[in-house]
């Protein structure tokens, strides 16, 4: 669910983004901000997350890194072989070989990190990710609803283009009736 919030500094409530445990460690989220004159500004907010969700998360995308690697090199040994004189098919057949064992290798070592990870959790890699910037306004996407029902109450009044489920969710809070989102992207008036 995506959340557009307006400011520079927000409340995550003090459950993990992933699977809603108590948290005891956070992974950053970094964006930023552009003005009119071009100029950015980077920003960086704390996420708190349990130890099994920050160690599964930590692991995929570290396995990813390592897959998109092991690919890169099995293309680049391929176009070397090219140059140093192997037939051309060849050398397109010894690269759909390399990449395809390198891709099935890294997809293997990515089921068994996931395979690991707590029933709980609502994805395989990081559960709020920093989804851009207009000017003050900032748009996270937040995967588990009931994170996302927790960040929407916490920062209600800083809340900018609502979306019909994030109306939905401050309708049903006791103060919801009195929050309406303010709208800053809307039809321009002649």
């Amino acid at each position: 669910m995506r959340v557009s919030v307006s400011g520079k500094q927000f409340v995550f409530p003090r459950i993990c983004a992933c699977c809603g445990a108590f948290p005891v460690t956070k992974l950053s989220v970094i964006g930023r901000e552009a003005n009119r004159r071009a100029q950015t500004r980077g920003w960086a907010w704390d996420i708190p997350y349990c130890k099994a969700c920050k160690r599964h998360i930590l692991l995929s995308e570290s396995t990813l890194l390592i897959s998109l690697i092991l690919v890169a090199i099995g293309g680049m040994g391929c176009v070397l072989m090219y140059f140093l004189g192997f037939s051309f098919p060849v050398t397109i057949s010894m690269t759909g070989i390399a990449l395809v064992s390198c891709a099935l290798i890294g997809y293997g070592l990515l089921k068994l990190v996931w395979s690991k990870s707590p029933p709980m959790c609502q994805g395989r890699f990081r559960a709020i990710t920093y989804a851009g910037s207009a000017g003050t306004c900032h748009s996270f996407d937040i995967k588990s609803r009931r994170y996302a029902t927790d960040f929407i109450k916490a920062n209600r009044f800083k809340l900018v283009n609502a979306s019909t489920m994030v109306a939905s969710i401050l309708k049903e809070a006791k103060y919801g009736s009195e929050q309406v989102p303010r709208r800053i992207f809307g039809p321009k008036s002649k």
